[in-house]
């Protein structure tokens, strides 16, 4: 490996065994095993950040690639000990491009920060694996070298974590320069022309014909920063601007200044037209600018300039949305009950239960802010935009007598103890709309005795799914989960469920900025029914696994109920494993059919390494080229790799390989040597790909199990 000298990916030597992180030694395991991962070395800083570098080899780039990239490519992945989000990615060539789609400007300029996923960490950290994520990267460096990782025409490429994002409220008219700047939570804020006794700042346009990641390869901080930025006719932003403020009245201001960056496009009907891309805030006073450029020597006035401190938002637009208010004057059945996410769904459905007065006390949790393009299909009105969500749907109530709405702003995953206490004293029943995975079954192992239920709509938005369990708690969310995936392999009801739709961009500055096409109509349509669903199996005290299809095209809605099993429940070296019975039953019965021979299949299903369990929910049987004799078993392939494709597209990519079963006819289910070295073998073979490994016996007493994850 070369040695780079970053900073940030520095550190004191250390073996990969010797690595305390998790996530670090997970993926370090991957990298020694990957056939395409090479000089792997690990790192530890003073931070206790894992840092591990390797060398990617055999990256599938053309002879002539769009960009700079190669078939081999050096890369730092730094872990956290926080573990909070995806481990950092850096490519350390030190003339790596800077201009790449899907970066992450820093407050640095290298290594460059690769952004190579786009679905956020807390989602897919159940079931996180090193092998797959190593396979993402290459899949970045592969997609960017013929440029297929982004979008056309995007004017700003690189993206901007945990930047500040204004919107613009009002259209600008007649180049009126005078602006009211709000902030409303720490990373978001409003922009309105106004007339100049209302203003706050003092706005200079500039424009540019086109930005790239290039130009803002590090956050800005400085003036100076500004001046590698380029604007039309090859001069600088800074020197564009000082341009306007010499040559025009812009100079005489004595607001504080900022400066918009806006791009002129063409369209096919040859319209030109501007799009403001980001923000520059400063604290300085136009008239003051000028003045030391006039009384300074160049020199002196450049060090000024230049050290002036900047502040970068990103820019998003006002978009008019008209809403509905459904009122069915529904009896409160409920004293107190809380909601996990305000999104479409679930700010639909609080939107039925406080007009109908459903609950007397509402506790409401989200950490989302509301953003433009949320409200074609949000309850909120345009004037709450840029705003907690939780908190303006609190306001949005105000005025309702005797209904009490607790706004709890926070990441349900991270709450602090008091905020915890506050959702779940007193709480009969929690309702959890967030569509995260991880919520969903954080909300399962809570042992606490309230009921609890997870709605969430399928991609195309026809279907809205009910996970409810029952009063005793013996059907747990994350059971009911598995059960939901077991259904969309076996009933061919459910073929079309999980089909993907359209999406439309959302933003210009993000990867983030695909929604999927979803019906208004749809969505109301499908929260009432789930509003009163929950209310009528909270009553019955059963668990429910249901979903609703509407038919837009006849008005009619069909309920289509799913199988739910019942879980065997073995714990192993810590490691818990869930096998539904309906699982059992089906070894049962092929064992049975097969007296004098061995006989077995492949099992599937899921796994979540935060809580250390294991899900076996389906069973592929043995294929027919597989070999059975009395005293022995060999599993054959045809059919298999059809098999998983299929039930990975019904899924959507939930189910996972997770090992074998096979029977001992008349005989106990005690593994044999030959039974202990395949499960060596296989869990060898599974682990070297971040998987866990399930071997099953089936005998005369009954179905041995053992497991490693």
């Amino acid at each position: 490996m070369t040695d780079y000298n970053h900073k940030i990916t520095n550190g004191s030597t250390i073996r990969g065994e010797h690595l305390k992180l998790f996530r670090a030694k997970a993926i370090y395991k991957a990298a020694i095993v990957h056939p395409y991962a090479k000089d792997v070395q690990c790192y530890v800083n003073g931070k206790g950040y894992a840092i591990i570098k390797m060398r990617l080899t055999h990256l599938e780039i053309p002879d002539e690639p769009v960009f700079d990239i190669r078939d081999e490519e050096e890369i730092a992945i730094i872990c956290h000990p926080e573990d909070v989000d995806i481990p950092e990615v850096y490519a350390l060539r030190k003339d790596f491009p800077t201009e790449l789609p899907h970066s992450n400007a820093k407050p640095f300029t290298r290594p460059i920060s690769l952004c190579v996923s786009d679905v956020a960490f807390a989602d897919i950290r159940p079931q996180f694996n090193a092998h797959d994520f190593l396979n993402s990267i290459r899949r970045w460096f592969c997609l960017n070298s013929i440029n297929k990782l982004h979008e056309a025409n995007r004017p700003l490429e690189v993206f901007f974590g945990f930047q500040e994002v204004c919107c613009i409220l009002n259209e600008r008219l007649g180049g009126n320069p005078y602006i009211k700047y709000s902030p409303k939570t720490k990373y978001s804020s409003t922009l309105e022309f106004v007339e100049k006794s209302k203003a706050t700042h003092y706005l200079i346009g500039i424009s540019t014909e086109k930005i790239h990641a290039s130009n803002f390869v590090r956050i800005p901080q400085t003036m100076g920063d500004l001046k590698y930025v380029q604007s039309t006719d090859q001069f600088s932003l800074t020197g564009s601007l000082l341009a306007v403020l010499t040559k025009s009245v812009a100079g005489k201001a004595t607001l504080p200044l900022v400066i918009s960056i806006y791009i002129t496009q063409t369209s096919k009907d040859d319209k030109k037209a501007s799009q403001e891309l980001f923000l520059i805030k400063t604290n300085c006073l136009p008239k003051d600018i000028v003045l030391k450029k006039m009384v300074l020597s160049k020199d002196a006035f450049e060090k000024w300039f230049y050290e002036l401190p900047v502040e970068v938002a990103l820019l998003e637009f006002m978009v008019s949305r008209c809403g509905n208010a459904i009122n069915n004057g529904i009896k409160d059945c409920f004293n107190k009950v809380s909601v996990v996410g305000t999104g479409t769904l679930g700010s639909a459905v609080i939107d039925h239960w406080v007009r109908q007065g459903c609950s007397e006390e509402i506790n409401l949790v989200d950490c989302d802010i509301l953003l433009p393009h949320n409200l074609s299909r949000h309850t909120l009105a345009t004037d709450k935009v840029m705003t907690a969500k939780v908190r303006s749907i609190k306001d949005t109530y105000h005025g309702i007598l005797f209904q009490k709405i607790n706004a709890i702003e926070g990441n349900f995953l991270t709450l602090n103890r008091n905020d915890r206490e506050r959702l779940f004293k007193n709480t009969e029943l929690v309702m959890d709309f967030s569509t995260s995975i991880a919520v969903e079954r954080k909300l399962a192992n809570d042992e606490r005795t309230f009921r609890r239920c997870t709605s969430f709509l399928n991609p195309k938005g026809d279907d809205v799914v009910l996970l409810m369990e029952d009063k005793e708690r013996n059907s747990r969310l994350d059971l009911l989960e598995m059960d939901y995936y077991r259904n969309l392999i076996v009933d061919d009801r459910f073929s079309q469920h999980l089909e993907q739709t359209e999406t439309v961009r959302t933003n210009t500055f993000s990867c983030r900025s695909e929604s999927m096409i979803l019906n208004y109509e749809n969505v109301r349509v499908l929260s009432a029914i789930i509003s009163k669903q929950i209310r009528k199996h909270y009553t019955s005290g059963k668990a429910c696994l249901n979903i609703w299809h509407f038919d837009a095209e006849n008005g009619t809605v069909s309920s289509l109920p799913m199988t739910i099993t019942n879980w065997r429940h073995e714990v192993l070296d810590g490691i818990q494993i869930y096998i539904s019975d309906a699982v059992e039953k089906e070894i049962q019965t092929m064992a049975a059919a097969s007296l004098n021979k061995e006989t077995g299949g492949c099992l599937f299903g899921s796994y979540d390494r935060d809580h250390n369990i294991i899900y076996v929910y389906y069973m592929v049987p043995a294929p027919e080229d597989s070999i059975h004799s009395p005293v022995s078993f060999v599993r054959g392939f045809k059919g298999l790799t059809a098999e998983y494709e299929k039930i990975t597209k019904l899924t959507y990519h939930q189910v996972r390989y997770l090992g074998e079963w096979h029977s001992h006819p008349n005989m106990p289910n005690t593994p044999s040597v030959t039974d202990k070295k395949q499960f060596e073998e296989l869990w060898e073979e599974q682990q070297s790909q971040d998987l866990p490994f399930v071997q099953m016996i089936y005998g005369n007493n009954g179905l041995f199990v053992t497991a490693a994850m």
